[in-house]
């Protein structure tokens, strides 16, 4: 019995051996697909960094031009407002001087009635 236990002992160790040969293959081959599976997630975050980085620079870029466009939109409503006022105060400065320009015509008339009146 002794030989046939012994035989069944070797039997039952190559079984371990080849279950641990076995088991040893596949981890190699599950973290060969996770190293290649971490390679392919590590370059899709560099591209969606530079992806990111292209974003944020064509953010930044649209800001500037942005308020480059607001400042420009000031500076022009600045200047028709300078030219409403200039046409405001144009407007009202005739007024005074027509009123003046009708005081003077009324004397005027006044005198020609009156030097009308006189040799009459």
């Amino acid at each position: 019995m002794t030989e046939a236990t012994g035989k069944n002992v070797v039997s039952l160790l190559e079984e371990h051996v080849d279950l641990a040969i076995s088991t040893v293959k596949k981890l190699r081959d599950e973290k060969l697909e996770l190293e290649a599976e971490i390679a392919r997630l590590n370059s899709d975050v560099l591209q969606r960094n530079a992806k990111i980085q292209e974003l944020e620079n064509l953010n930044s870029d649209l800001r500037e031009a942005s308020e480059l466009a607001r400042l420009a939109t000031e500076e022009e409503r600045a200047g028709i407002r300078q030219q409403l006022e200039g046409l405001m105060a144009g407007l009202v400065e005739p007024d005074v001087t027509s009123e003046a320009t009708d005081a003077t015509a009324s004397n005027s008339e006044d005198e020609v009635l009156f030097k009308a009146q006189s040799k009459e």
